[in-house]
Order: C-alpha cells, then structure tokens, then sequence
C-alpha cells in the first residue's frame, strides 16, 4: 500500500511539472532578435529613412524624363473682340474651346541630373548600411539584457538555494534546542540568517522580473512573466584563438555598416558639387506643341471641322547660356565643400569610435576571463571552507558567528561567480561579433 501511494504521488507530480512546462514559452537569443526587428522603432525608423532615400533617387531619374500634357479650355466672351476667323471686331457673346498637346524633353544640363543621381545613389546606400548599423546597436542593447535576465535568474536560484540551506539549518538546530544541547539564542541567530537569505531572494526575484521588462521593452512586445530564456553557449568553452584588437579592428573597419554608411556620405558629395557646378554650364531643351480651337463664331463649320481647319502645332530648341547668376553657384560650392570636409572627419570619427570599441571589448574580455577564473577558485575554497564551518557547527565547535560569516562569503562568492560568468559570456558575443562583422547565434 506504501508503495503504490508513492507512485501515485510521483506520478501526480510528474503531471503537474509537465503541465507547467508546456505552459512555459521558451524564447531563444535569435527569436529575440527577430523579434526586435519587426517591432523595435527604432530599427523601423531606419528602413523608413532608406525607403526615403531610395525614394529620393527615383525622384532625380524622373527629372530625365519628359514632360508631356494636354490641356482644354471652355471660354465665354462678350463685348467688343476680334473674331478669331475673319481678324474682324464684333459685338456679340460667343464661346470658344481650344485643346492642346505639348512636351518638353531636357537635351543638355551640364549633367546635372547625371550627378544628382549619383549622389542619391550614394545617400541610398548609406542609409541601407546605416539600418544595419542600427540594427546592430539595437542587436547589442537586446544581447545584454538577455544575458543579463540569465544572470539574474542564475541569482535568484542561488538565493533559493542560500533559503533552503539556512531552512534546513533551522530545522537542525530546533532539534537540537529540543534535545537542550544548544541554547534558544542560537536558534534565533539562525532564524535571523533565514530571514536575511529569503530577503534577498525576493530580491533576486524581482532583479530577474525587471531585466525581463527591459528585455521585452526593447523587442515592444507585451511582457510575460512565465517566459524563459534559452541558455547561451557555455562560458566555460575557450576561444579558438586569442584575439587581437589591431587584427580585429584592420578586418572590422573594411565590413562594417557603420564605416561604409559614413564612406558612402562622403562620397555623394562629389556628386552634389558637380550638379551645383552644372549651374554654370549651357543648357539645351527640345519643346513642341500641338493646338486647334473652336468658336462659335465660326456657324458655317462644324466643331471638328474647326478643329481640323485649325491645327497648328511647332517644335523648338532652347538654348540658354548662364552669364552672371548673382554669384550664386561658387558660394554654393563652397558651402557644399565644407559639408565634404564635415563628413570625410565623420569617417574618421566613425573609424576612431569602431577601434576604441574593439579595445576596449578586448581589455573588458581579458579582465573577465581574469575574474570568472579567479572566482570560479573563490568558490571552490570558500564551498569547502562553509562544509567544514556547518559541520563543526552541527558538532557544536563553532559558534553561529562564524557559521553565518562562512555562509555570507560563500553565498557573496556565488554571486560574483555568476555575474563573471554570464560577463564573460556576453564579452565574447561581442569579441565574435566584431571578428565577424555579423550576429551568429
């Protein structure tokens, strides 16, 4: 009978843990990202910016073709005019329609729109490397966050744990004390430890909760508690190779968005110099039109045999050679001239930013291998130290004092275990990302 009500509870609580699982949604790191970029505004922001752009550079083509309409009009005339027939005056109210068809197509502008497309061209492109750019920083910001949910929720289960343990040291010592070996006072002192630990569990908790919100923030996307986070790759795998900030940064500035959006803005200056300086060049256009009208005047013919007996059209080509145009176009120039300087020192801010980042990702690295190694041994020293400190304190050689100081370091040396693990972690996500050029998750 014993043992068939041990099986029933077993089984009741194998069903209950799967009902929970399959109540749990698991989202993994490239989830996220996806995630992020179908609704982060400000990744949106930056594909609206490149339609803009885009939309700009069919503008300037348009200006190549020609422009073709036609036109009607319906007039109504009274009083003394000259009848359109006969070049006599007459006083009478009459009407006349007239319809026309007309074009002009550009010959010649010094290329000026040649080089307002090239310029689009390039404003385009930038702004296509510049939504991977920010697509990227975006990549980072969700990175860290996940990275930092895992932390905490590592946190708060070695606070569970800190709980259990001082819950189960209560238990011991209520015996004890039953037994009259040891004093009230030590009970209270470990009851007191019990209360520090489940404070701090609840503040692990709510960490956990809040790195969470700032999760689902940045993906916009509704939060839900009962959400779990995929673990990333083991921290404790060795890189392949020890990286070089120069060797990282010397691949890095030849692929990255951010470096080829600021290159190609300063190259649509070249472009935008030469369609101001077109101002100054002849310009040759090519226009015709086709006409006929109607007047009521006219009673002997019919309104399409006016029309006929009317038409009349032409063709002409402009030529128009600027002079002096107010000083206008070298100022211009200049101005634009400026602006290139303006952007050929963004490139080199945009590279000087991109090679202190890759250093400084590589110092961060090196120091957190350093501190993960350097905890992951305080833990093992101060784990043995805590194991002799309970088990004297179960044997009645120590006091509390010492039991609760030995406990504090080694709950302390957990935590800095964890956080130099899961910094680690993230190091190395961003070691790969700038040797790469790219997100692999």
């Amino acid at each position: 009978m014993l043992q068939l009500s041990k099986l029933l509870f077993l089984a009741i609580g194998a069903l209950l843990w799967s009902l929970n699982a399959s109540a749990q949604k698991t989202l993994t790191l490239r989830e996220c990202v996806e995630l992020l970029t179908k609704n982060n505004l400000t990744y949106r922001e930056g594909q609206l910016q490149a339609q803009m752009a885009d939309a700009q550079v069919q503008q300037s083509r348009s200006l190549q073709l020609p422009q073709l309409g036609f036109s009607a009009g319906q007039n109504l005339n009274f009083g003394r005019s000259i009848d359109r027939f006969t070049n006599a005056y007459i006083d009478q109210l009459y009407n006349t329609n007239g319809i026309g068809l007309g074009f002009q197509v550009p010959l010649f502008q010094g290329f000026q729109i040649q080089h307002q497309i090239q310029q689009g061209i390039a404003l385009r492109d930038a702004a296509l490397k510049n939504r991977e750019a920010v697509l990227n920083q975006q990549v980072i910001r969700v990175l860290q966050a996940y990275v930092q949910v895992l932390a905490n929720k590592a946190l708060y289960e070695a606070a569970r744990q800190q709980v259990v343990s001082s819950q189960q040291q209560v238990e011991r010592v209520e015996k004890q004390v039953a037994a009259g070996t040891v004093g009230q006072n030590t009970l209270y002192e470990i009851k007191a430890q019990l209360a520090n630990d489940k404070f701090d569990e609840v503040t692990a908790r709510n960490n956990e909760q809040l790195a969470k919100l700032t999760l689902f923030q940045l993906m916009n996307i509704q939060p839900e508690k009962d959400v779990v986070l995929e673990p990333i790759a083991d921290a404790a795998t060795a890189l392949s190779e020890a990286p070089s900030a120069e060797a990282i940064y010397d691949d890095a500035v030849k692929m990255f968005p951010e470096v080829k959006s600021s290159e190609l803005r300063l190259s649509s200056f070249t472009g935008q110099i030469k369609a101001i300086q077109a101002n100054s060049l002849p310009a040759l256009s090519l226009s015709g039109n086709f006409a006929a009208f109607y007047a009521s005047t006219n009673a002997e013919r019919s309104y399409f045999k006016q029309l006929d007996a009317t038409r009349n059209g032409s063709l002409s080509v402009g030529l128009n050679i600027p002079i002096m145009g107010r000083w206008q176009v070298r100022p211009r120039v200049d101005v634009a001239r400026a602006q290139q300087a303006l952007a050929r020192n963004q490139v080199d801010v945009v590279k000087q930013l991109l090679r202190q980042s890759i250093e400084l990702a590589v110092q961060q690295l090196d120091a957190t291998t350093d501190r993960y190694a350097a905890a992951q041994s305080q833990v093992e020293s101060l784990d043995a130290n805590f194991a002799a400190a309970e088990s004297r304190l179960n044997a009645g050689m120590i006091n509390v004092f010492e039991y609760t100081l030995a406990k504090a370091n080694l709950a302390r040396a957990q935590a800095n275990a964890i956080r130099s693990r899961y910094e680690y972690a993230l190091q190395r996500q961003i070691i790969e990302f700038y040797r790469k050029g790219k997100w692999e998750f």
